[in-house]
């Protein structure tokens, strides 16, 4: 009995001292975990508070700005899909508007692109002709909120096929790459915003790099839902690109431009207060070498590839691929005018400009913009980038507009080629066939032109001997220089007779350029009777067994100027 009673005194006092060990173990891992959940809550907000030289980068307010889309948008009650209407003119069908997919942002927003041919200035007395977006060197910028929803209505008045080719996150059908666009053709492209960051839209027509270094090219800015990530900035875009004057399939490019003019910003610098922030969106749609940029007498905050989710890092240069882009955020200890530019050959041929730091104290003046084009300056007054620099800044500002307005009165675009017909011109096409033929019924062979590959891979005789002869190899080559609408001879042989079941094989041996195989034409559309699909230029081959007797025409959807026949007996 007593041996129990020990027993049960010693345990409650075994409990009481428990009680006082518990409590502060309880609250010291509490403690523990509190500070171990907020440290993580807020890692990406510490990581993200980076500053640029000379500090003091605070959050915005909830209502930092977001303007600064230049393109005229109409809001839409639905989202159209992607079509294609061979009517220019033509509004958009209430059949091709469905319902659109969820999304963050409830907007949804219609643009309108056109392609044209252009001449345009890039330089004082340097006017060179241009594929463009809307007219313009690059194309003119679209700015969207992170989840909002755009329908591009994307117009091609111009003699060759082309597309637009969005990056960021979509479905195949508004990828820009099938379907090509032909002549006169209206196509209903579809995105959302996203990611947040400076995107970009480029053609996507082959060669993809001539098409790009033509002009078809420009920024696609995405601005975060999450408007406490970025602080309050006066906000630029630059586009980098090139031209070459003889050879725009070469490497080395003449100029490097900034947004489609050569040291536009050497004669009309941009212009920020000392304590405020700028921000660029860097792009480079050149189709060679990097452009790395530099500011001077400040390091800046880089996000790498251009994307907010990213973190930002510390840069004195940051090198930009072609395709790629960054922002650029920075701000100065001391007043002046300061060069920025890309580092290397590229300053040296256009790639040069200035940002004029204007001390807290000095008033605007209204400082005007001086155009420097065809050697002759030309002030407009109403080109002002702002009206309150002296104020400072509580929520961002875009100069989007201002940029694309100098850069239209420098360029100075006119139109020089516009295509009105639908489909692809039948007396173009009337004229190519008469050709061939001639050159068929004369025996032509064309081997001193290097544009022409008329030899058979079997034997090194002409294969244009006769029209509708038998072809013993049963081979067609699509011939070097094909996807130039200038050639005559596209297909070897340009036509073909062959007995029925017979297995007919096409080589692509036009290098580095994709071509496609279609049964039917450019007028009527695909047959379905054979399609091979996208054949790349490096002798890739597609072969069809023909079962069934009859002529068969063909043609490139990439090229629609190529056309064919191939007659089964």
């Amino acid at each position: 009995m007593s041996f129990k009673i020990h027993n049960l005194i010693y345990t409650i006092k075994f409990i009481k001292k428990s009680r006082l060990l518990v409590l502060p173990s309880i609250i010291f891992f509490t403690v523990v975990m509190l500070i171990t959940s907020l440290s993580i809550a807020n890692t990406n907000l510490i990581d993200r508070d980076a500053f640029a030289q000379g500090g003091n980068q605070t959050l915005p307010s909830a209502n930092t700005n977001s303007s600064g889309n230049i393109l005229t948008s109409t809001s839409l009650s639905n989202a159209s899909t992607s079509k294609i209407n061979n009517d220019t003119n033509a509004a958009i069908p209430a059949s091709l508007v469905k319902e659109a997919s969820t999304i963050t942002n409830s907007s949804n927003k219609q643009i309108t692109l056109i392609t044209e041919d252009v001449e345009i200035d890039i330089a004082p007395g340097k006017r060179v002709k241009a594929w463009t977006y809307n007219g313009t060197v690059p194309g003119p910028t679209i700015r969207l909120a992170e989840g909002e929803n755009l329908t591009i209505k994307y117009i091609n008045k111009s003699p060759i096929p082309h597309t637009i080719h969005f990056h960021g996150n979509h479905d195949d059908v508004n990828d820009g790459v099938i379907p090509q666009i032909m002549p006169g053709q209206t196509y209903l492209y579809n995105i959302t915003g996203e990611p947040a960051g400076a995107l970009m839209y480029h053609c996507h027509a082959p060669p993809t790099s001539l098409h790009i270094r033509m002009g078809m090219y420009g920024a696609l800015i995405v601005d975060p839902i999450d408007k406490h990530r970025v602080a309050p900035a006066k906000e630029f875009v630059m586009v980098m690109g090139e031209y070459s004057l003889k050879d725009q399939m070469g490497f080395d490019a003449d100029y490097y431009i900034i947004n489609g003019y050569a040291n536009q910003y050497v004669h009309n610098p941009l212009q920020i207060k000392q304590d405020d922030l700028i921000r660029i969106y860097l792009i480079n749609l050149g189709t060679t070498i990097p452009a790395s940029f530099h500011l001077h007498s400040t390091t800046f905050l880089t996000y790498p590839s251009g994307l907010w989710d990213n973190l930002p890092i510390h840069s004195q240069t940051v090198s930009v691929a072609p395709g790629d882009a960054s922002i650029v955020e920075a701000k100065w200890k001391y007043p002046g005018t300061y060069f920025f530019h890309t580092h290397g050959i590229q300053e040296e041929k256009g790639n040069m400009g200035k940002i004029e730091v204007v001390d807290q104290d000095s008033k605007s003046k209204g400082l005007d913009t001086e155009v420097y084009n065809n050697n002759n300056t030309t002030t407009f007054s109403n080109l002002q980038q702002s009206d309150n620099i002296s104020e400072p800044l509580t929520k961002s500002e875009s100069s989007f507009d201002w940029q694309y307005e100098l850069q239209k009165k420098l360029q100075n675009p006119k139109v020089i080629a516009q295509f009105q017909n639908k489909g692809i011109d039948k007396e173009e096409k009337k004229i190519i066939k008469e050709m061939d033929e001639t050159l068929v019924a004369t025996n032509i062979t064309e081997t001193n032109n290097a544009n022409f590959n008329l030899t058979s891979n079997n034997n090194t005789e002409s294969t244009h001997d006769k029209k509708n002869i038998e072809n013993d190899s049963n081979q067609i080559s699509i011939v070097s220089g094909s996807s130039n609408p200038d050639s005559t001879i596209f297909y070897d042989p340009s036509y073909t007779e062959v007995q029925l079941g017979t297995e007919v094989t096409w080589i692509n041996n036009d290098d580095n350029v994709p071509h496609t195989v279609t049964s039917g034409n450019s007028d009527a559309g695909p047959t379905g009777v054979f399609e091979s699909g996208i054949i790349i230029g490096d002798s890739s081959l597609f072969k069809h067994t023909f079962d069934k007797k009859g002529e068969y025409d063909y043609y490139c959807t990439l090229h629609p100027w190529m056309t064919s026949k191939i007659t089964v007996k």
